[in-house]
């Protein structure tokens, strides 16, 4: 063989190879970047969630999203269906920031007519810089610029991971029992009143607070960033926003931590923003003591289990717990405050 062909063959088995790698991501797509898994049930969990959100924003049927950190992983989207009307996917992003939750409805809105956004408010999420994320976004998953794709194709992850790992899950998949089984977690054993009472180190009297100005500050440029853009964007899109229904425990260790005037601050500073848009529903469950006092929904102070995700869609759906003015948010803070008192009192 002459030095021509041989350069020839090798060129032609570079090129077949390089085909043949970008065939089988495209094929295969663990991330259903360019489609809906085909023959495959995909893995959905909180370590693919930065890499897979993408691919369902893209690549599901929806008019609605629900948005928000592990607090909304437990929302079942068919049940958000039957109470709110319309089709519902999850987006969430395990211990996101509100700059993760902007990428997730940025491409949400870039790609789909979406009817309602149902919002998880974390405060942690908004105590950050407003540009700070969770961790680096994989952007070119994100975008629509296929040539920067050579990322996702040529990746080792993808070819020697998550590629097996879709085939290792052969099936014929059903979108409606994918989009419900996404990323929700049943903890194995939960901790009971005892455990999470051994979580927060109580005393008396409580301890003095820290000053809220810094807080107030994160939360509020997070807001102007991150959330408030898009409502405006999008009056034709209803924003369901709710503050999670905390345990009452979590409240008390933030005021161990002195940090309990910053939350209710924060508080107060979003609701009042947020009450100002017209095409925002806002929804308070932090003083639904039903809840937060029955320790048995909780795994840890803050992570509650799938039926509290349920209740609220119906709360949601009867205008249940709905804000509507301050003053109400003011009862809400003036009675959980109260109560965290009297757990330093005992």
């Amino acid at each position: 063989m002459t030095r021509k062909r041989w350069c020839i063959l090798c060129a032609a088995s570079l090129v077949f190879l390089l085909a043949f790698i970008v065939a089988l991501v495209v094929i295969v797509d663990p991330f259903e970047i360019y489609h809906r898994a085909w023959f495959y049930n995909p893995p959905y969990d909180s370590e693919t969630q930065m890499y897979a959100g993408a691919g369902v924003a893209k690549s599901y049927t929806y008019d609605s999203i629900i948005v928000g950190s592990s607090m909304t992983e437990n929302c079942t989207p068919s049940v958000y269906d039957a109470a709110l009307g319309g089709r519902f996917i999850k987006l969430s992003m395990n211990a996101g920031l509100s700059l993760d939750h902007a990428k997730m409805m940025e491409i949400a809105f870039r790609t789909h007519d979406v009817h309602r956004v149902v919002y998880g408010l974390d405060f942690f999420s908004f105590s950050h810089y407003y540009n700070n994320q969770k961790a680096v976004t994989p952007d070119y998953l994100y975008d629509d610029d296929l040539l920067n794709d050579v990322q996702y194709w040529f990746n080792r992850s993808v070819l020697f991971s998550y590629i097996p790992r879709a085939l290792s899950c052969i099936g014929t998949p059903d979108e409606d029992a994918c989009r419900d089984r996404m990323y929700a977690w049943q903890p194995p054993d939960m901790p009971g009143e005892a455990g999470l009472r051994a979580q927060v180190e109580l005393s008396s009297p409580m301890p003095q607070q820290k000053d809220t100005a810094r807080g107030t500050e994160l939360a509020l440029l997070s807001y102007e960033h991150n959330l408030l853009p898009f409502i405006r964007a999008h009056r034709e899109t209803t924003f369901t926003v709710f503050f999670p229904p905390y345990s009452l425990l979590y409240w008390a260790d933030q005021a161990v931590q002195g940090e309990l005037d910053t939350r209710i601050a924060q508080k107060n500073l979003l609701a009042g923003a947020l009450l100002e848009e017209p095409n925002v529903e806002l929804y308070d469950f932090q003083a639904v003591f039903d809840w937060t006092e029955d320790y048995d929904l909780y795994y840890d102070l803050i992570h509650y289990i799938a039926c509290v995700n349920d209740a609220m869609a119906f709360a949601m759906a009867e205008g249940t717990c709905r804000v509507t003015d301050m003053a109400q948010i003011g009862q809400n803070n003036a009675a959980l405050t109260a109560r965290v008192q009297a757990l330093f009192a005992q």
